[in-house]
């Protein structure tokens, strides 16, 4: 079980965190949602965090890691397992690329990081129902800058920040924030956004039904109205996906919300 996290302690030990106290006031307002929900000292199985030495600095690591993948959850109400099973998808992908023990160990805590910064984002436009404007749009598609901000501030979160920051870039350079092109992209964002966007496709939303899986693959390797699978995806990925594609729905059927 993970100890009780204390929040006063994380912002005392990354005092860059005060950089933006609107930051701060946002991972305040996170950990009083989880504890008045009695679930920062629940029973939970962290992927081991390597990258830490020692047991005092690996239990830390191990305790910010649960706190903010359970904030990024409470505020992207609905989507259950999504973080876990994101986190597993992009271990799974990882592995398969052929990637180092340390980078896949090192992405199987911090792909569940990706939307993190949603808990900085203006509460009345992330709970909006209807369509945004484009100014709410903007303050929507923020939350991969705050998302870095919060998570820069401790070393041992680098390919976390790296990957909040990167995961709506796009291959062909038509993503956000920064436009990135191709390789530009870190390989951890590009191997997150796919394993993100294959949940997103398996889980229901208000705008869209839960797909089978046979239909997320689809739109993974050929695209649909929204998504332009060339535009978005390393064609590398996609091709190991192809391969691999049952595993990705092993996966889902295993951390499924029902």
């Amino acid at each position: 079980m993970i100890e009780e996290f204390t929040l006063s302690e994380y912002i005392d030990h990354h005092p860059g965190l005060a950089m933006d106290s609107r930051d701060v006031e946002a991972v305040r307002r996170a950990y009083d949602l989880i504890a008045a929900e009695s679930v920062v000292a629940a029973p939970f199985d962290p992927p081991q965090v390597a990258a830490a030495t020692g047991r005092a600095g690996k239990q830390e690591i191990e305790n910010t890691i649960y706190f903010f993948a359970r904030a990024a959850e409470i505020y992207d109400e609905g989507t259950g397992n999504h973080t876990r099973r994101v986190n597993e998808y992009s271990y799974f992908l990882a592995q398969t690329v052929g990637m180092d023990p340390a980078f896949c160990d090192e992405i199987h805590y911090s792909a569940q990081l990706h939307d993190l910064g949603k808990i900085s984002v203006d509460p009345v436009v992330l709970g909006k129902a209807g369509p945004l404007s484009d100014s709410e749009r903007q303050e929507m598609d923020n939350h991969t800058i705050y998302g870095h901000r919060i998570l820069i501030q401790s070393p041992q979160l680098a390919m976390a920040a790296e990957i909040a920051l990167n995961h709506h870039e796009k291959w062909d350079g038509t993503g956000y924030p920064n436009a990135l092109r191709g390789e530009n992209i870190p390989l951890s964002a590009r191997i997150t956004q796919l394993a993100d966007i294959y949940d997103a496709l398996r889980t229901a939303r208000p705008y869209k039904p839960a797909f089978v899986h046979e239909m997320a693959r689809g739109i993974i390797l050929s695209g649909d109205a929204r998504i332009d699978s060339a535009g978005h995806f390393d064609p590398i990925l996609v091709e190991a996906f192809s391969d691999t594609h049952a595993d990705f729905d092993r996966i889902w059927r295993e951390l499924s919300d029902g």
